[in-house]
Parts: structure tokens; C-alpha cells; sequence
């Protein structure tokens, strides 16, 4: 594992070396009358001052968002599928990682620094089982014409989760100091190196703003995925759902001015061509990279969806909706891509998925590094209506990868029998010409 600290925010104006300046002089705007450039230079010349005031704030205080103004970004190298899952968990950061869709992998393995003594030989050839079946298919679906882009997409589920991978991360002090304390008490050991390591890196940057990090009873709650004990009977399936009403009766109050309980009478007293010309009407001129209005925020759906490590690759992009994760867990069994039966491969897929499963099972609690990009987990997800469009935009359309397509248009298909008017305009980029 390498992490390199690749940068931070600073004042370019006075000579600032430290994001923890503007932190510090940010902090003075609510008490401090003079003009802000003022105080972004006198932290400048004064780090130790700076310094002293954001610890005071920041601990004293506890007025935390100070620390959203300094920005770090940070390079992650060599750190498994697995672990990246659980670092790209956090919502308030933004990641770019390298993709196992479009570039082809070699036999890039993280070995957890956890492995009981004796296992690693039984577990380097486990995985290079799986990395030699995945060349083997990936070779073979091209040559049944599959072209090597489809052909690189679908024999990645045979890859392990113990497969590196690289990303880019950057993230406000205050989430990363969130994060770093969270991952402190991860089982994984792996999490927790990364966590020590983004820890001795920003201290280096920013010391005074990185104060509240032992781990709570609730950081470490938040790595108690769920067990599971019952198979769904559905791959999809809505939970909860609001009706059209729930957004029309906002936009009836928007339109005439009037409490919202009156506004849901109106609603209820509307005919359909009533309804529906109250939705074009607000809908009218919707761009493709516009969101609708905030009163689609106050929609809300429920689904429980069981889906393979790839589609969740996509799904955890989403990180502004609610999710509540399963462990990966055979039991659900695997996602077998399309193009693997088609060029009659299935039965070597599913043999080398069942060798990967079989030295799982002795991995104890680091059993899922074993398991492959097709192996699945249970998500119980919430979303808003304006959420649920952008997911729409993004994964109903042509270009999405398949899996992640697929749950995306039987989600969607469902919100457009229940809410038929609220999501009237929803669909994938290439569903409405734009692609």
C-alpha cells in the first residue's frame, strides 16, 4: 500500500504553505470586522497563531466546519477492491478510481497484513487461480467476437476483491478527519492502515485541524454489516414508495401560495388532465443535465436490491442516497454476465467462482477478499425523487454497464407505475436522444 499526499488548498494571494490558514482566517468573518483579505494575510504571518486559534475553535468551541475550508488530495496505490469499498463509503469526498472495465488487470494482489501465519502461500495461489481464469476468458470471449472492451467487462467477475486497484481522493479536513477515525477500528487491518497512513499524512499538512480522533461506540456500529439469513425472492424489490401526490401537492402550494394541507385537498379534488398539466407545466424545458426541482426531494422510494460487486461498484457512485449493505455472502449466489453463456463458458466461470468460495470458507472474517467482482451482497437503499432522476440519467442509459443497467431500469420501472407523473421525464441519457 502507498498513499501520497498529492496536494492542499492555500492562500496563493499571501504565501500561504499551510490550507490551515484559511481555515483560521475564515473562521474570524462572524466576529472579526475588518475585510477578510486582512485576516487571510495576518494568518499568513502568523501560522502559530493561526494554528492556535483553529485548535480553540475547532476543540473549544466545536465549531467544525471551519475545517471544510482546507482540502487535501491524496493518491491510494496498491489497495484492494475490498478496502476501497469501504473508503469510497463516505459521502462528502470524491474518488476516481482506476477501472477494471476498461483496462485489463495483471495478477495485482493485496495480501491482507491480517493473513493468519502460514495461509499466505494457500491464499497467492487461490487468487492467481482466479487472475489465470479471468485472462483465460477475457482471451477467449474475443475470440468469439466478443471485442476486447465487452470481453475485458465480463471476465472481470472472476476477479477477487482482494485485486488492487489506485484512486484518487479528495476530501475537507473535517470529513477526512471523520474518515480517519471511523476506519481506526475497522476489523479489517487493511482499513486500518490506510487509516493510519492518511492520519500521519495530513497531520504533516494541517496539525491543528485534526483534534477528534478516538473512535466511538458508534464508529464502530458502522462496521457491523448485516448477516445473511434469508435469500430475497426478488432482485428487486420496492419497499416503500410515495405517490405522485406527495410532489403534487408541493407544487400546487409553489403555484397558488397556499398552506400545504389546502394544497393536498386541491390535489385530491384534481382530475387527471388537471394533474398532469400541473406536472408538464413546471417540467416543460427540462435539459438533460438539469434537475428537477427541489419538490422532488421530498419523494421517496424504498428498495431492497441484491446485486453483484460490480453493480455496486456503480451503485456506492450514489452517495447522497441512504444505504444499509449485507456482507458479501455466497448464499446470494454469483452474476453470471450474459456473453459467458453465450460463447459457452458458464461451466468454467462458475468452477472457478466455486474454488474462490471454497478457500474462503477459511479465511474467517477475511473470507470476502477471496470472493470474485460476481459474488453478491443485499442493499436496502432510500433515495428522493431528484436523486432517483440523476441515478436514472446516468445508469438507465446505453452506455451504463449492463448489470447496473439492468437493476436501474427494473427500479425505475416500477417508480414509473407507482408515480407515473413524477417520473414522466426520467430515463437514461440515450432514452430520450441525447446520446
Amino acid at each position: 500500500m502507498k498513499i501520497h499526499l498529492a496536494g492542499f488548498n492555500t492562500d496563493v494571494q499571501y504565501g500561504g504553505t499551510t490550507p490551515e490558514t484559511l481555515s483560521a482566517a475564515y473562521a474570524r468573518i462572524s466576529r472579526d470586522p475588518r475585510p477578510v483579505p486582512e485576516l487571510r494575510a495576518e494568518a499568513c504571518r502568523e501560522v502559530d497563531r493561526a494554528r492556535v486559534s483553529n485548535r480553540r475553535i475547532v476543540f473549544d468551541y466545536g465549531h467544525g466546519s471551519v475545517a471544510e475550508h482546507a482540502v487535501l488530495n491524496f493518491d491510494l496505490l496498491d489497495v484492494s477492491r475490498l478496502a476501497a469499498e469501504e473508503l469510497q463509503s463516505f459521502r462528502l469526498a470524491s474518488f476516481t478510481e482506476k477501472s477494471q472495465r476498461y483496462i485489463r488487470i495483471g495478477e495485482d494482489l493485496v495480501v491482507p497484513p491480517d493473513l493468519p501465519e502460514g495461509m499466505e502461500e494457500g491464499f497467492v495461489g487461490a487468487a492467481r487461480g482466479l487472475f489465470r481464469s479471468y485472462a483465460d476468458v477475457c482471451d477467449a470471449l474475443e475470440g468469439k467476437g466478443f471485442g476486447r472492451d465487452r470481453a475485458r467487462e465480463d471476465a472481470r467477475y472472476l476477479l477477487p476483491l482482494a485485486t488492487s486497484c489506485q484512486m484518487g481522493m479528495t476530501v475537507n479536513a473535517r470529513e477526512l478527519e471523520h474518515i480517519i477515525r471511523r476506519l481506526s477500528c475497522h476489523p479489517l487491518g487493511e482499513v486500518r492502515l490506510i487509516s493510519e497512513k492518511l492520519l500521519e499524512l495530513a497531520v504533516e499538512a494541517a496539525p491543528s485541524l485534526f483534534l477528534f480522533l478516538d473512535p466511538t461506540p458508534m464508529d464502530g456500529f458502522a462496521h457491523s454489516p448485516s448477516p445473511v439469513e434469508e435469500v430475497p425472492p426478488e432482485e428487486v424489490m420496492l419497499l416503500e414508495c410515495d405517490g405522485d401526490s406527495r410532489v403534487g401537492a408541493l407544487l400546487l402550494q409553489w403555484r397558488d401560495g397556499v398552506s400545504l394541507d389546502r394544497a393536498q385537498d386541491l390535489w385530491a379534488s384534481m382530475d387527471g388532465t388537471g394533474r398532469r398539466g400541473l406536472f408538464e407545466e413546471v417540467l416543460e424545458g427540462l435539459g438533460i443535465h438539469d434537475q428537477v426541482p427541489r419538490e422532488w426531494e421530498f419523494f421517496r422510494a424504498v428498495f431492497q436490491l441484491v446485486v453483484s460487486s460490480s453493480a455496486y461498484a456503480q451503485l456506492k457512485r450514489h452517495r447522497m442516497c441512504t444505504r444499509l449493505v449485507s456482507v458479501y455472502d455466497p448464499s446470494l449466489g454469483v452474476t453470471v454476465p450474459p456473453s459467458i453463456a453465450e460463447a459457452g463458458l458458464e461451466k468454467r466461470f462458475l468452477s472457478a467462482v466455486g474454488h474462490a468460495e471454497g478457500f474462503s470458507g477459511g479465511l474467517g472474517i477475511l473470507y470476502p477478499y477471496m470472493l470474485t467482482n460476481a459474488h453478491r451482497r443485499r442493499v436496502v437503499m432510500c433515495m428522493n425523487g431528484r436523486e432517483l432522476y440523476h441515478f436514472s440519467r446516468l445508469r438507465e442509459d446505453e452506455h451504463a454497464q449492463w448489470d447496473i443497467r439492468g437493476t436501474a431500469r427494473r427500479m425505475m420501472g416500477i417508480l414509473r407505475e407507482k408515480a407515473p407523473l413524477t417520473f414522466s421525464l426520467a430515463g437514461g441519457k440515450s432514452d430520450l436522444g441525447y446520446s
